[in-house]
Order: C-alpha cells, then sequence, then structure tokens
C-alpha cells in the first residue's frame, strides 16, 4: 500500500489554494508516487477562518493555533504559506518538532533568517522543499539538458529577468509586500527576483558576485480614506553578474512592468549557441546552433511534448500545454518523493539561502554602489 503523508497547511490565501491544487491534482497524474498527502490539519488567524479553510480545501481538522498544527503528532510535513515575517518561526518550530518542511519563498525576511532555518533542518535532519514553482516546467530540465550536452557550447552569458505589472498602476494600494517588516527589504527582488535567481543558479551555476541598483517608482501608496504610507521596499532592481564558473549576465525584476503579466524570461548564451525561454510562452523554448549548416541556421521553436519529463504525465501530445499550477503538482509529487522515497529534489532550504544571500548582496550593492561579493554560508 502507498504510504500517506499527512499535510499541515499553514496559511489560506492564494498561493496555499495552489498548493491544496497540487496535493489533490497530484493524485490522478502521479499514481506511482511513493506517497499520496492526505489533508490532515489546516491553520489561520483564526478558528472561524481555519474552519472555513478546512470546509473549503477539504481538510480533517482546522485550528487557528498554528503551534497546535506544528506540534500535532498527525502531522507529518508542515506547509508554510504565510508572508515572510512568520516564515523563520514557524519553519524553526516545525523543524524543532521533527516535522519536514514545504515553505514557500524567499524563506524569511533575509539571509540571516533563511540560514538560521537551514542550519536547524540540517542539524535535525529533517528534509525540506521551498515553493520556486518555476523550475518545476519541464523545459528547465530540457535547457539544463542541452547546456550539459554542450549543445551551445561553453556558457558565457545570463539574461534574466522576472517583470510584472501588478502594482504598475500608481493608484493601486499599499499590501503588506510593501512593508519592510513583513516582506522584507527586498521588494520585487524577494517576491519576483529570487525566482529568476533560482533559474540562473540551476541552469548556469552558483553566483559570486553582483553589482546592483533598485528604484521604488511609487513611493507612497493608498491606505483609503484618503490616508497614504510610504512604500518601504523597491519596486525594481537589475543587476550584473558574475557566475563562480566564469559566465556573466544581467538579472532584472519589476512589480510596475507596465504590459508584463508573466515576464519571466531567459537567455542562455554559449560559444555555439544559444537557449531563449519566454514565460507567457511557457511550452516553448527556442534554440540556435552554430553546428546547422549555415545556409539554414536560425532559431528553432521547440513545444513542450512526452519526451520533456514529467509533461507526459499530464497529456500525451506534443504542444498541448501545462499551466501554471501544474507546476505545483509536479511540486507537490517531488514533495512526496523527497519524504517517502528519501529522492532528492530541490530547492530546499540551503538553496533558499542561498538565494537570500543574493538578494542581501544586491541590496547592499545598490546602497553602496559597488561591486559587492555574495556572502557565503
Amino acid at each position: 500500500m502507498t504510504r500517506k503523508l499527512r499535510i499541515g497547511l499553514i496559511g489560506s490565501g492564494f498561493i496555499a489554494r495552489c498548493h491544496v491544487y497540487g496535493y489533490r491534482t497530484m493524485l490522478s497524474v502521479f499514481p506511482e508516487a511513493a506517497a499520496q498527502p492526505e489533508l490532515e490539519l489546516v491553520a489561520d488567524m483564526t478558528d472561524d477562518l481555519a474552519k472555513a479553510a478546512a470546509e473549503k480545501f477539504g481538510f480533517r481538522r482546522a485550528t487557528g493555533d498554528w503551534r497546535k498544527l506544528v506540534a500535532d503528532p498527525a502531522v507529518d510535513i508542515v506547509d508554510i504559506c504565510v508572508p515572510s515575517h512568520l516564515h523563520k518561526e514557524m519553519a524553526l518550530a516545525a523543524i524543532a518538532a521533527g516535522k519536514h518542511v514545504y515553505c514557500e519563498k524567499p524563506v524569511g525576511l533575509n539571509g540571516g533568517e533563511a540560514s538560521e532555518i537551514a542550519a536547524a533542518a540540517a542539524r535535525a535532519g529533517v528534509k525540506s522543499l521551498v515553493g520556486y514553482s518555476y523550475l518545476r516546467n519541464p523545459l528547465i530540465a530540457f535547457a539544463r539538458k542541452l547546456i550539459q550536452e554542450g549543445a551551445i557550447g561553453e556558457v558565457t552569458h545570463f539574461r534574466g529577468a522576472h517583470n510584472e505589472d501588478y502594482m504598475a498602476d500608481p493608484a493601486a494600494p499599499f499590501v503588506w509586500r510593501c512593508d519592510s517588516a513583513i516582506a522584507g527589504k527586498a521588494g520585487a527582488l524577494g517576491d519576483l527576483g529570487s525566482h529568476i535567481i533560482s533559474i540562473a543558479r540551476v541552469l548556469v551555476g552558483e553566483i559570486a558576485s553582483v553589482c546592483g541598483a533598485t528604484k521604488t517608482v511609487v513611493a507612497e501608496r493608498s491606505l483609503g480614506g484618503g490616508r497614504t504610507r510610504k512604500v518601504e521596499n523597491e519596486d525594481q532592481a537589475q543587476f550584473l553578474v558574475e557566475f563562480v564558473g566564469g559566465a556573466t549576465g544581467h538579472i532584472e525584476a519589476s512589480r510596475v512592468a507596465t504590459g508584463s503579466h508573466m515576464d519571466i524570461t531567459y537567455e542562455i548564451v554559449g560559444t555555439h549557441g544559444q537557449i531563449q525561454f519566454d514565460g507567457e510562452r511557457m511550452n516553448e523554448i527556442r534554440f540556435y546552433s552554430d553546428k546547422d549548416p549555415v545556409d539554414r541556421r536560425g532559431f528553432r521553436t521547440i513545444y513542450t511534448g512526452p519526451a520533456h519529463p514529467p509533461f507526459g504525465n499530464f497529456v500525451p501530445g506534443t504542444a498541448h500545454g501545462i499551466g501554471f499550477n501544474d507546476q505545483k503538482v509536479i511540486e507537490a509529487y517531488e514533495l512526496m518523493e523527497l519524504v517517502a522515497a528519501d529522492r532528492p529534489t530541490g530547492p530546499d532550504f540551503t538553496d533558499a539561502a542561498t538565494i537570500s544571500r543574493i538578494l542581501d548582496a544586491v541590496l547592499q550593492s545598490a546602497a553602496e554602489r559597488r561591486w559587492v561579493k555574495v556572502a557565503a554560508a
């Protein structure tokens, strides 16, 4: 009989719903999984909110106290889907209770908090997974395969972006992501930039140093009733990067990029070719090779299909496409494999801590107007 892993979910907002979708859909998409998730317990700010979430999501039980969830012997995995300032206390409590932890990015408010969480997990021997869901797109693994096979030669340059426009309207109200005490000092960087950094690390390697610039485009946002509040972190950021392996590059992130609904893109240039990906066309990748005959060189479009696992688990036809939440389905599957089959996956808390230290370095660089080395673990 397939092992069952009981989920304790903290939070019930948008990303929590994505996690529940992943758990529920995983059973039909990945019937071969080493374990099945069981929706055991959900926690929210009050008992009433938690009960409403349990009814909506299908959890067996509910609680208005996350500490009770963490300590509950019927919970195997603590799933943290709350704002960043709550990550540290919850994650450390879960680790101390011997629970495996699934946490949304970027993990904590800064590199110090993320590193503390990673160290605690390592000491306790618990497993962790962090929700950098764009890494689950099958085309990430395909791009990595092309690079490892030498299809584009030696990587020389990476250009990456994660730009969106959800706060492009100056009239958009102040939200918790604008509050440095809740979201951290990394605004667009923490929310969006951390995603493209995670992709850069997987495809090109570790980042050694950065040189960045940040800007808050809309200085104040409305609180309603004629009141406003100062925005406490950046709306957009750009930074040059030097990779440990010798490649260089440029990464940018913005939450005020008018017209960019899901501009998570990357270009990887090599000595013999190039790979291009556009997040608004998430089921195709462009590939160029100078090994093609001179009279027919050019970018070719490759559509996601069963040849790019685990796409075939969803649909048998090339170019039929998967969507945003399907990446969470893959993530839920990998969580089950990680805990039940001890099959390594990532990113874990150690990876998240590295990404957070990169964010810290960018902010330091922008403040001091100079190149900054990324701090070691």
